[in-house]
């Protein structure tokens, strides 16, 4: 945490910066155990690995029956992983992101070893699973390959398991056989890989193709492939053919025991410990044994089933198959600074900021600098402000949430769960407008699908109704309301594994009287997303398209203005905030931009650091802290950081475009001073008449001259209109 503070107030110091920005810390420290490996630690005795999310990401040893901390090895340069294993030589290897690389260690090592990036482009390194002589096998995204890597040679690219897909999230491996299986989402194949011939074939049930529940666990034990699809159902398929050998039960674990124990191969179903009869080919319940969540490492002591169970806290149980004694308890896996998946400024001065994937809400005193951890809800993708509560918009569900910081924090109860948008084929909510009693929601699709939707929330009836794709195959990326109508902006991306069909976002009006769509415009040819639509102090439509801000007449939808912005699209957390200085101020990209609402040129405000943001009461807008690596993947997000403008020596400027003498237009642009008071602000005309007011006029210009503010010819026009019978 000291090189990566250092890392931030570095480029800060370096960067200009008009303003300020000040470094409140690391916000949370939490446990987001993504996988675990039980294997042999550095005693020699039974251990589980858990590679987890972190500022940098780790991987912690901890003895299953001491229940004792062995080790943590940092990943530097990730912020966690979705794979890893043990070898026969006792090297333990981790698949990461945002990078996708690959690391490994002995254990007992202080450091890991980074071999490097498993396929070059890749991001994730998924389902590590260990092969011959030391060999390793995995998956990738967004390229949806399969990999391996063989210690004194290497990574070898095992190619595209399907053309066209994002994912490959787990492989399963028979090193005899030389045979993998790769499952591939999100539109649902399963790939048998000929390892010494490279023939691919596509064993997935043919009535499974192209739905969004698509394969995401898999394990190959005593010759049947067991998969979980990435919604909960649950198969197992003969390896070769295909064929469905049982269905029609769900897995919430991740994946099944890597080894049968007795003839049975154990999973979790919900929060109970179930098993697969090998030889009846029947699912069946653990008669008594509760498992208290999701299994996300399993392993054998002595003939005594071990396994970490869920993500967040810790837990885990042991089963005794030859007595069905069970036993639940901890394991201390250390918490670790994780990123800031959003931010929000309460009505109340306090700023809150919710954990990505992790879910962990904490809430900051800015007069004080104390940091009040409130609690799990899920991840937040989308907040909104109404009456003193809080709208949440959580993945993956599409949960709609309210919270009322009035009331105490209670997970599941405050916030409470509104409703799901999950089956409606939506399962991120980003933006939120209001108009009266009702709430706006705009979301983007789940994995595999086209078209957002707009959701329509009555705080009366407690009713909700869902319009899908009010704009064809594009998600819902940004709301305002301005008048009596509602301006929605697009983005052309579809959910997760998805190819584009739209070619151009678009910003789309919803007259909500009628409750109807009006129209449809494309301000910015060739933008992938709208991120933020925003009332301008000039009372016209402000929108970030990609780097482009744009400026639309809302009477008429014509675009007036566009503004390109030497920054690139950073996604959904790109966000214009009309500051009370009246400038609109653009993130993106790391970056700040200044933009002066009468001239609509901007100042770079800050070069980097900065991401996703929110503005509070006074002005200052906060964010969270990042760093962009080589490949454009941003790391290190567990700071929070506030910028406060520059001071602003007139509140409320009059922004009339032109300068007025007692309403004659002067023909002068009105402009701004560097300390924030315009011309309009400083000719003071409203206070004289008559020779008091051309002297009055006269003395202000030639200030204003002094100041190199205006020219001499342009105070003369000034002067003049004021001399005007």
């Amino acid at each position: 945490m000291r090189v990566l503070s250092a890392l931030l107030s570095t480029l800060l110091a370096a960067s200009p910066v008009q303003g300020t920005v000040t470094d409140f810390g690391v916000q949370s420290t939490a446990l987001t155990v993504f996988e675990g490996y039980f294997g042999t630690g550095q005693d020699g005795g039974p251990a589980v690995f858990s590679v987890q999310m972190g500022t940098p990401g780790v991987v912690a040893e901890v003895d299953p029956v001491t229940r004792e901390l062995r080790d943590t090895v940092e990943l530097p340069g990730s912020s966690g992983g979705w794979g890893i294993t043990q070898a026969a030589d006792g090297t333990v290897y981790a698949g990461t992101y945002p990078n996708g690389h690959l690391y490994s260690f002995k254990p007992g090592q202080e450091q890991a070893t980074d071999l490097g990036q498993v396929v070059p482009g890749e991001l994730y390194a998924y389902g590590l699973q260990a092969g011959e002589d030391g060999k390793v096998y995995g998956g990738t995204y967004p390229g949806a390959k399969a990999f391996s890597y063989t210690p004194g040679e290497g990574f070898r690219d095992l190619g595209v398991m399907v053309e066209g897909q994002q994912y490959t999230p787990d492989v399963a491996v028979d090193t005899d056989r030389q045979l993998l299986w790769a499952a591939v989402g999100s539109a649902g194949h399963l790939i048998r890989l000929d390892l010494a011939t490279g023939e691919k074939r596509d064993i997935w049930p043919e009535a499974l193709r192209g739905d969004p529940s698509y394969p995401y666990d898999l394990n190959l034990v005593a010759g049947k492939l067991f998969v979980k699809r990435s919604k909960g159902q649950a198969l197992v398929l003969d390896p070769d053919s295909g064929e469905v050998l049982a269905d029609g039960f769900t897995m919430n674990s991740r994946g099944t025991t890597k080894v049968a124990e007795g003839g049975y191969v154990y999973f979790t179903s919900g929060t109970e410990l179930w098993r697969y009869d090998l030889a009846a080919d029947r699912p069946e319940a653990v008669p008594g044994v509760a498992s208290g969540g999701a299994g996300v490492g399993w392993g054998f002591v002595d003939g005594t089933l071990y396994a970490a169970i869920g993500n967040y806290g810790g837990d885990a149980f042991s089963y005794d198959p030859r007595t069905g004694a069970s036993q639940r308890f901890k394991l201390p896996f250390p918490y670790q600074p994780i990123d800031i998946n959003n931010v929000t400024a309460g009505p109340d001065g306090r700023i809150y900021t919710n954990l990505y994937i992790n879910g962990n809400v904490a809430v900051l005193d800015p007069a004080t600098g104390k940091v009040t951890q409130l609690g799990r809800a899920a991840q937040t993708d989308g907040w909104f402000w109404k009456d003193g509560k809080l709208y949440l918009g959580t993945y993956p569900n599409g949960a709609i949430m309210h919270y009322d910081p009035a009331q105490p924090f209670v997970t599941g109860t405050n916030p409470r769960e509104l409703f799901r948008l999950i089956g409606d084929g939506q399962n991120r909510p980003v933006a939120f407008a209001a108009a009266g009693s009702k709430v706006y929601i705009g979301s983007t699709p789940d994995y595999g699908l086209w078209g957002g939707a707009l959701t329509v929330y009555d705080e009366t009836s407690g009713e909700h109704t869902v319009r899908r794709a009010p704009v064809a195959d594009q998600g819902v990326t940004s709301l305002a309301v301005l008048g009596n109508t509602l301006w929605g902006g697009t983005s052309i991306y579809g959910g997760g594994g998805t190819t584009p069909k739209a070619t151009d976002a678009k910003v789309f009006t919803y007259d909500l009287a009628s409750g109807e769509k009006r129209s449809e415009h494309t301000p910015v040819p060739g933008a992938k997303s709208i991120t933020a639509l925003v009332k301008g102090s000039d009372g016209l439509l402000w929108g970030l398209a990609d780097g482009t801000v744009f400026i639309m007449d809302p009477a008429t939808a014509r675009v007036v203005k566009r503004i390109k912005l030497p920054a690139g699209y950073t996604g959904v957390s790109d966000e214009l905030h009309v500051n009370p200085d009246e400038h609109v101020y653009a993130s993106l990209d790391g970056k700040v931009f200044r933009i002066d609402p009468l001239s609509k040129t901007f100042t770079t405000a800050v070069e980097s650091g900065l991401y996703r943001g929110a503005q509070d009461g006074s002005g200052d807008i906060w964010f969270r802290s990042g760093t962009k690596d080589a490949l454009g993947s941003v790391q290190g997000g567990a700071r929070l950081l506030r910028y406060t403008p520059p001071a602003d020596a007139c509140k409320g400027s009059d922004l009339t475009p032109m300068v007025t003498v007692k309403g004659r237009d002067t023909g002068v642009a009105n402009r701004y001073r560097p300390d924030g008071c315009t011309i309009e602000d400083l000719i003071e005309d409203e206070k004289y008449t008559g020779p008091q007011l051309i002297a009055h006029v006269a003395r202000k210009s030639a200030e204003l001259v002094a100041a190199r503010l205006i020219t001499k010819e342009e105070a003369g026009r000034i002067v003049g209109a004021a001399a005007k019978p």
